[in-house]
């Protein structure tokens, strides 16, 4: 059996079905894909057993090497926030059926979920995107003029390269914005930092630009607001 874990924000966040499960398994972690706010070794005495940590071209390359291991044992494979937020874990899913390879989610909190506390209606949401360090956002500018045409709110994740530990900034990710006319410096958005020390500010993008938040970092621009939604905002 192949277990895809959801770690949350932190190892604070793993829940008791996820440690008693763990507890009988091989152990995997993989922190590519999200910046993840724990400590493995502290995981690590939580479950009592080492816990080995996986690169991309681990899973992505060589994912039917990965996959072979838990078709004779029980394989934890742990994941930062949850499980299915990437499409990565997706694949893995469906090359684990495949092989008749019996595979299990234990969900956690994440992104997706966390940005309630904005004070934003998540089912207002419209499509995510993710701003890329190469700076190529035509999927971004595409994904920003659709959900604003519909009124709804955008979620716009900030990209990263653990593995080389490069994550964009907030004033990289709008002055990108900026610079295709997506924002105007009075714009009001919406800038987070969820976790243990949750961050959340809603100011002018001016602002924003100049406000030192660590990784990992959501950009939401608001869509049309419902009263309730603005005036929790105005009160953050």
């Amino acid at each position: 059996m192949l277990y895809l874990i959801g770690l949350g924000f932190d190892e604070k966040d793993i829940n008791l079905k996820a440690l008693e499960v763990a507890k009988n398994c091989d152990c995997y972690c993989e922190l590519y894909t999200s910046y993840w706010q724990g400590d493995i070794k502290n995981l690590e005495n939580l479950i009592g057993k080492e816990i080995r940590q996986l690169k991309r071209q681990d899973l992505e390359e060589n994912l039917k090497s990965f996959l072979e291991r838990s078709r004779s044992q029980d394989v934890a494979l742990f994941v930062a926030g949850d499980p299915l937020a990437a499409t990565t874990h997706i694949d893995i899913i469906i090359e684990a059926r495949k092989k008749r390879i019996k595979t299990k989610v234990i969900h956690n909190v994440s992104i997706f979920s966390a940005i309630g506390e904005t004070g934003l209606q998540i089912y207002k949401f419209g499509k995510t995107a993710t701003i890329p360090l190469d700076g190529k956002i035509e999927n971004v500018k595409k994904t920003i003029k659709e959900n604003t045409k519909f009124g709804l709110h955008t979620l716009l994740l900030l990209d990263l390269d653990s593995e080389v530990n490069v994550y964009m900034n907030v004033f990289h990710a709008l002055k990108m914005l900026l610079n295709e006319k997506l924002v105007k410096k009075d714009d009001k958005v919406v800038v987070a930092r969820f976790g243990e020390n949750t961050e959340i500010y809603y100011k002018q993008v001016s602002e924003l630009m100049r406000k030192k938040i660590l990784p990992p970092i959501a950009l939401i621009i608001p869509g049309k607001l419902h009263f309730r939604e603005k005036e929790f905002l105005e009160m953050l």
